[in-house]
């Protein structure tokens, strides 16, 4: 049962070191959506 949720939270931290040593590092973070 751990390993069930451990998996989950390690393929979230991979893809956020990955946004963040990825394109977000260099580039600007993105404009806010725009609020109707």
């Amino acid at each position: 049962m751990k390993k069930i949720y451990e998996k989950p939270a390690l393929i979230k931290r991979e893809r956020l070191s990955f946004v963040t040593a990825g394109p977000g590092a260099s580039l600007p973070p993105p404009p806010p959506p725009p609020v109707p």
